[in-house]
């Protein structure tokens, strides 16, 4: 790893090792930067890095007693940054397919929804068009399903074209109203279904 150690290293370490927090200090003064900079050629990234560190000096300070068997602390240091790397590096992979499979299943249960409230949707206009008086219902559907032209439409129910074209504004605008009041309650109930 290529560490620059630090001049009273073993001292520094039995001191950390007897718990004085002043040489833990010391030590993380010493080698985070180092440690830093190696961490980041690995994860590419400063907050992944910083999180790397962190974790490395509080195992170290966790497990301070076991610092008297380490012969070279430069070594040491470099397995144990090495670990918490891969670690964190696998679970960042991890977090990212996890995001990326809550994506695709947002995304599936959003189409899902649609499906379901465009199929309501339509009932809802069914409904309101049963709900219309018969000469209203007659030409919206001419016009709306059949697609004829208000003269058409004239012709084959004995009305004028005017005529015509009132009863389908008036059809339009019951329709609407019936479905505005049924639709935020039928989104609701699709919303909480899904849950």
């Amino acid at each position: 790893m290529g560490l620059i150690r630090h001049t009273n290293e073993k001292n520094l370490i039995m001191e950390v090792a007897d718990g004085n927090q002043k040489a833990f200090e010391e030590l993380f003064y010493a080698y985070h930067n180092q440690l830093g900079s190696y961490v980041m050629r690995w994860t590419k990234s400063t907050l992944l890095a910083e999180e790397v560190v962190q974790d490395v000096f509080l195992k170290i300070w966790t497990n301070r007693e076991a610092l008297k068997a380490v012969e070279r602390f430069d070594n040491y240091l470099y397995i144990v940054s090495r670990n918490h790397t891969f670690n964190a590096l696998r679970q960042t992979a991890k977090n990212r397919l996890r995001s990326r499979e809550w994506a695709r299943h947002f995304e599936n249960d959003q189409e899902h929804i649609a499906e379901n409230l465009s199929e309501e949707y339509m009932s809802l206009i069914d409904a309101a068009v049963a709900k219309l008086a018969p000469q209203q219902q007659k030409v919206y559907i001419m016009k709306r399903h059949g697609r004829l032209k208000y003269e058409e439409i004239a012709n084959q129910l004995g009305i004028s074209p005017e005529t015509a074209r009132k009863h389908l504004a008036a059809a339009l605008k019951s329709i609407t109203t019936y479905v505005k009041a049924r639709l935020h309650v039928m989104l609701l109930i699709l919303i909480w279904w899904e849950r």
